[in-house]
Order: structure tokens, then C-alpha cells, then sequence
């Protein structure tokens, strides 16, 4: 019997020892929640859970996100961002874009963005806030929005586009860049004004 002792406080030990820990992680859980909710900006105790949205539903939240790949003919593109927010499974929010898309021929097209977004899957991309649009040859070109097909390698835009080149500069309602790069054509109200 003596022999056993030592066992049975050994025992009850570890017993103890096991609700002790899960009365400590509660307690710190519920300090963790109380200090986030009764907190002010005034004791400068706060904390941020920085995934959860105003609905409640938790949402994949990525800084500087950086995403590589090939079109439909081996070609590379890279579309980098300041943060992306995942929509659903296909979808992503963007802010602060910039894409560089290879083209036909080693034509490139380069685009900056105040936001976006794009589909994972069909690989297509849409720019909003303002859009700058770098083409080959020193073509830059202004507009509000931009949508890209980046297998296809097209892009097209139906708002008021302003641009600048080699030779002039030009104003047009809208723009496509079809053929992967071939060619870009400016429509509906175009004025261009060459430099002599």
C-alpha cells in the first residue's frame, strides 16, 4: 500500500495541474476580449482584430501581395499590390495595384492602379481609381478604368482616356489593346495633337 502513495499524489498532481492551465487559459481569454471591448483610445489599450469585416465574417487579408504567372502563350505577367482582401475563393480585392503584362513580340504594357480587383481563375483584372497605362515605346495613357483579359493578353477602356508619345498627344473616349499587343486603337471623339 505505502509503495502507492507516491503514485496517487503524482496523480492528482497532474490532475490539478490540467484544470489549473485551463482556468489560466480562460481567464486570459476573457482579459483578452474585456480590454478589447471596454477600452478607449484614452488608456491607449486597444486591440485590433484586423481579419474580421463590419459583418462579422472573417476575411483572408494579405500585405504586399505579389502574384507571378503565365498567360495562355508561356508569357509572364506580375501584378503586385499594397493589400488584397480575398472575396471568395476566386476573387480578390487589390489597392494600390501595379501589373506588368509581356505582350506579343517583347511588347509590354505596364499599369498602376489605385484599386481593383481580380479573379483567380479566369484571370481577369479590373482598375478602378485612376489608371495609369504604360505602353511600349513611351505611349503613357490616363483614364478612371481599365479591364484586362491577362490570358488573352488584351485590355480595353470605356471612360475618357488622355495619352501622351513619341509624337503627340491625344484625347479619346475610349481604348482597346487586342492581338496580344498588336495593336491598340483609341474610339469615339479621338483628338490628337502632333508635336511638330
Amino acid at each position: 500500500m505505502p509503495a502507492n502513495v507516491p503514485h496517487t499524489h503524482y496523480t492528482r498532481f497532474v490532475s490539478l495541474s490540467k484544470r489549473f492551465l485551463w482556468v489560466l487559459v480562460a481567464g486570459v481569454i476573457t482579459l483578452i476580449v474585456w480590454v478589447g471591448s471596454g477600452a478607449n483610445s484614452e488608456n491607449g489599450a486597444r486591440v485590433v482584430f484586423s481579419n474580421i469585416s463590419k459583418s462579422g465574417i472573417l476575411q483572408n487579408i494579405m500585405a504586399n501581395p505579389h502574384y507571378q504567372g503565365v498567360d495562355a502563350r508561356n508569357r509572364p505577367y506580375t501584378v503586385i499590390a499594397d493589400k488584397a482582401v480575398q472575396l471568395d475563393k476566386d476573387n480578390i480585392s487589390l489597392t494600390g495595384i501595379r501589373a506588368d503584362i509581356a505582350l506579343e513580340k517583347g511588347v509590354w504594357i505596364a499599369m498602376n492602379a489605385g484599386s481593383g480587383q481580380m479573379n483567380m481563375v479566369t484571370k481577369k483584372l479590373e482598375l478602378t481609381g485612376g489608371v495609369d497605362v504604360f505602353y511600349d515605346n513611351g505611349y503613357e495613357f490616363r483614364t478612371d478604368h481599365v479591364h484586362v483579359d491577362i490570358t488573352e493578353g488584351n485590355a480595353y477602356g470605356d471612360a475618357e482616356v488622355e495619352g501622351q508619345g513619341p509624337i503627340g498627344t491625344l484625347k479619346a473616349k475610349g481604348f482597346s489593346v487586342t492581338g496580344h499587343g498588336k495593336s491598340i486603337r483609341f474610339n469615339d471623339s479621338v483628338r490628337i495633337r502632333l508635336y511638330r
